[in-house]
């Protein structure tokens, strides 16, 4: 019998971060044979990782649709993609803002198993309700909220994307990054963006600018901008510099681990990587630093709300990260965020995630349900697919 077939694919950088993890378990399962396509930022991190993804793109050079708009282009270019891999199973990233090729390949699954693995709790994203029929999340508390939002099946699995966190020597990774910044002791506060298109995002960032403009002793800032608004870049280095603020420019400058290991405060509106800056805390020895939501405006809190189906940011109930409201919170949390005591609270809250990944329960499970698959449909007996050439079991380069 020939190997089972597996199609994995994202369009967002947290959605690249799963899909890079589970396509190193399945490559080296020697049941399996792993193909991955692409869009957007998570075409470069996936290229990077070496992965050798296919560029997923529509007939128009788009690679994704607002929410509402026609679908039936990028069905159609799903729809070919299936027709050239004709893959066993599927396991799709979660991207929000629209729509793009994860939910476009849910859409026309065509009878295959499906599977979607949460970057942020309690998240998932369709077209015309078409989910996925096993959702891989971070904990029962996320698989709870899952179900309760979408009716949808849900698997706790740990934390894939930062399984790869324990092979790091964070205190070292910490130390080499502020050396380069210069910092020394001096406090370093990030802020890592965000796709502006977000209710309320730039008036946050502004927020941020003003209580840093207002410290007589002003931090050194890291700007991380989100892969989709390299474009705000130079406007934000113009507001912080002309307050006063010495600013790196870190968002062409490899991967975030690094600068967020190096901050003691990240500043985001609520931006996963305040999770991932909470898993480097879990695998360091001491405190590295705290998070800051900036939910300052209305708009930006609905969204949230909307779009995470919870009333805090992800980790926030569970003490990891302050969260300001209005503009007047911005410098008194900023103020407490840059203390010992804070950042003590941070890494103690920290140690409380799950560490271990069940990549051996993901790869069993979606495998034998591409076997099932096999079996239903009576697959040839072919030693690898025809006209797809990317197909491979080999392992490929850990990034």
């Amino acid at each position: 019998m020939r190997l089972v077939r597996v199609l994995l694919s994202a369009r967002d950088p947290g959605g690249a971060a799963q899909v890079r993890a589970v396509a190193l378990a399945l490559r080296a399962d020697p049941r399996a044979a792993v193909s991955v396509a692409a869009s957007g930022p998570a075409f470069d991190i996936l290229k990077a990782a070496g992965q050798n993804p296919e560029r997923f793109v529509l007939p128009d050079g788009s690679v994704h649709q607002e929410a509402g708009v026609d679908p039936a282009p990028l069905l159609g270019a799903a729809q070919a993609l299936l027709d050239r891999a004709d893959p066993d199973a599927l396991v799709v990233g979660i991207s929000s803002l629209g729509v793009g090729v994860d939910e476009a390949l849910l859409a026309r699954a065509g009878g295959r198993p499906t599977f979607a693995l949460q970057d942020y709790p309690g998240d998932a994203n369709a077209i015309a309700g078409a989910y996925a029929g096993r959702y891989f999340v971070r904990d029962e508390a996320a698989a709870r909220l899952t179900r309760a939002r979408f009716g949808a099946e849900a698997v706790p699995v740990g934390s894939l994307r930062h399984q790869a966190y324990a092979r790091l020597d964070v205190p070292a990774l910490r130390a080499s990054t502020r050396a380069q910044l210069g910092a020394g002791d001096h406090p370093v506060v990030g802020f890592f963006g965000q796709p502006p298109d977000i209710p309320g995002h730039e008036a946050a960032f502004g927020h941020l600018v003003e209580a840093l403009a207002a410290r007589r002793a002003k931090p050194l800032l890291v700007l991380r901008e989100h892969p989709k608004s390299r474009e705000h870049r130079a406007a934000h280095l113009d507001a912080l510099r002309a307050a006063g603020v010495r600013v790196h420019d870190a968002t062409d400058a490899g991967a975030v681990e690094r600068w967020l290991a190096a901050c003691d405060v990240v500043t985001t509106c609520f931006s996963h990587c305040a999770m991932d800056s909470a898993f480097l805390s879990a695998h360091s020895p001491e405190p590295l630093g705290s998070v800051l939501f900036l939910l300052t405006t209305s708009g930006a809190r609905e969204f949230m709300r909307a779009y995470t189906g919870m009333p805090l940011p992800d980790g926030v109930e569970q003490g990891l990260g302050l969260v300001a409201e209005s503009s007047a919170d911005v410098g008194r949390l900023l103020e407490r965020a840059l203390t010992r005591d804070e950042q003590r609270a941070f890494h103690a809250a920290s140690l409380r995630l799950p560490r271990a990944a069940r990549l051996d329960l993901i790869v069993e499970t979606v495998v034998e349900a591409g076997r099932q698959r096999m079996a239903r449909v009576g697959a040839p007996s072919l030693a690898r697919p025809p006209c797809w050439g990317s197909w491979s079991r080999a392992a490929a380069p850990r990034a």
